[in-house]
C-alpha cells in the first residue's frame, strides 16, 4: 500500500492523478455541484451502489469505493464553504477498471493549513500504523460540533489504499479551493 506522499501535496498538475494511457479515453459517470446535504449524500450512493452492481465490481473494491465517497461527502458537507456553487463531486471512469473520485469546494486559509499539515503527517506515517493513528484519535480527542473525531483524512488514505491527489488553489484574490481526486480499482 502507498499512501499520498508530500511530494504530491500543494500546486501541481491534477492531470498526472488520472494517469491514463495515450488515447485512453474517460468518461463522467456522475456530477454534483452544489450544496451538499444528507439528502445529497443518500442519493450519491444509492446511485453508487446502484451502479457498481451494473459494473458488478468486486465486493471488497465496491465497500472501499463507498467509503472513500462517503469521507469526500462528509466533508464536503461539514466543511465546504460558500459560495456552495463551488461545490463540486464527480466520478469519472476510463470504461474498464477504475474510478477517480473528484471534489472540490471552497475552504479558508486555516483549513488549508490544517489540511496541509494533516496530509504530511499522515503521508510522513507508515501504512501500517495508520489504523493505530486513527483508532486512538477517536479514542483520546473530543468530537467537533458534526460529530467528527477528525480521521476522515486517514479514513480516505486507507480506503483509497493511498491513492489520494491533492491540490490548493486561488480561485480570485478572496478564495481558496481544495481539489481531491483518489484513484480506486473496480476489479
Amino acid at each position: 500500500m502507498s499512501v499520498a506522499n508530500p511530494t504530491e501535496i500543494g500546486p501541481r498538475d491534477l492531470r498526472a492523478a488520472y494517469n491514463l494511457d495515450a488515447g485512453q479515453a474517460k468518461a463522467l459517470e456522475f456530477l454534483w455541484r452544489g450544496n451538499v446535504q444528507e439528502s445529497t449524500t443518500a442519493f450519491v450512493l444509492e446511485w453508487m451502489e446502484h451502479r457498481l452492481n451494473e459494473l458488478k465490481a468486486e465486493s471488497l473494491q465496491k465497500k472501499r469505493i463507498l467509503r472513500v465517497a462517503i469521507e469526500i461527502l462528509q466533508n464536503l458537507h461539514h466543511h465546504a464553504q460558500s459560495p456552495h456553487e463551488s461545490i463540486s463531486f464527480e466520478v469519472v471512469t476510463n470504461h474498464s477498471s477504475t474510478w477517480w473520485i473528484r471534489s472540490e469546494n471552497a475552504i479558508t486559509s486555516e483549513q488549508e493549513s490544517y489540511l496541509q499539515q494533516t496530509l504530511n503527517a499522515l503521508s510522513a506515517a507508515h501504512p501500517d500504523l495508520l489504523r493505530t493513528m486513527q483508532r486512538d484519535k477517536i479514542a483520546h480527542q473530543e468530537r467537533s460540533e458534526h460529530g467528527g473525531g477528525g480521521v476522515g483524512l486517514n479514513e480516505l488514505i486507507r480506503k483509497s489504499l493511498g491513492q489520494v491527489y491533492v491540490e490548493f488553489t486561488s480561485y480570485n484574490d478572496f478564495e481558496r479551493r481544495v481539489v481531491f481526486i483518489t484513484k480506486l480499482e473496480l476489479k
